[in-house]
């Protein structure tokens, strides 16, 4: 969107690709139990069935985002318009800044302190790719 310089769009989304590999893999440490409940979802799971529940649909969603990524950067080749893509990067930036504004709320502060400025960025890189 407002990144015209292609070097800019393609370090906008390598981050991207970089920081949702790790959001994936922080993901996989909460299922197996690295990560402490309180310090996901804003502290409010209290069930472990809804932990895992919340937890893959978190994944899944990563996956999404990575492929969408990959597509835009022109990595991998895809049946799916541009203006899909495009659409679909806005989404992203809707999500992406409504969770940044749920981390600011989030019961558990190393929560508010470690995932704000991430979901932030994102959305910003988001938009710089849309």
């Amino acid at each position: 969107m407002f990144l015209k310089n292609p070097k800019a769009k393609r370090m906008a989304g390598n981050v991207l690709l970089l920081l949702f590999s790790l959001v994936a893999i922080f993901h996989v440490f909460v299922l197996i139990g690295l990560v402490p409940l309180d310090m996901v979802w804003g502290g409010r799971i209290q069930k472990q069935e809804e932990l895992y529940w919340f937890e893959f649909i978190s994944l899944a969603l990563n996956f999404l985002f990575i492929y969408v990524v990959l597509a835009r950067q022109e990595y991998i080749k895809t049946p799916i318009a541009p203006g899909i893509l495009r659409m679909t990067l806005w989404v992203m930036v809707l999500l992406f800044s409504l969770n940044t504004i749920g981390n600011l709320n989030a019961l558990n502060r190393m929560e508010t302190l470690i995932f704000t400025p991430i979901t932030f960025l994102i959305a910003i890189l988001c938009l710089a790719l849309a």
